[in-house]
């Protein structure tokens, strides 16, 4: 049974970034004082859980009035395909859903976020302080 959490009270820093580091969302493990600090300024985080293992994460950055943006959603492999992702986006979605909701995927995950709901922005920018592969 996975139980979902609200907040980051029970989070164990190295073991969220140890699940992006297996998700593949470039957090390493030198950086968890920044995934902390991240976690920490987000409206809303969402975290999964089985028998006391982190298995899943998700946050919302938002102003709480118009807009909000959808972050660093990751479940790990072995717990992938079984409604996790799913639940903690439901979750993180829960008493925001008057808010206008972005979110950029994860290549391959498109039809993830469609199910949900989501759809192609056409005017979507963006602004990265590196070089990355989502931009053209």
């Amino acid at each position: 049974m996975i139980d979902y959490r609200t907040g980051i009270n029970s989070i164990y820093w190295e073991a969220l970034a140890n699940l992006y580091l297996q998700v593949g969302l470039g957090i390493g493990k030198k950086d968890v004082a920044t995934l902390r600090q991240a976690f920490e300024g987000s409206g809303k985080v969402v975290t999964a859980w089985h028998n006391g293992e982190l298995v899943g994460a998700g946050r919302m950055i938002t102003d709480g009035i118009r807009y909000g943006s959808i972050f660093d959603v990751g479940v790990l492999p072995a717990f992938q395909k079984q409604g996790i992702g799913k639940d903690i986006m439901n979750e993180l979605i829960k008493g925001n859903e008057h808010l206008y909701i972005h979110l950029t995927s994860t290549f391959g995950n498109e039809l993830f976020y469609s199910k949900l709901g989501f759809r192609r922005h056409k005017t979507a920018m963006a602004k990265y302080p590196h070089d990355s592969d989502y931009l053209e």
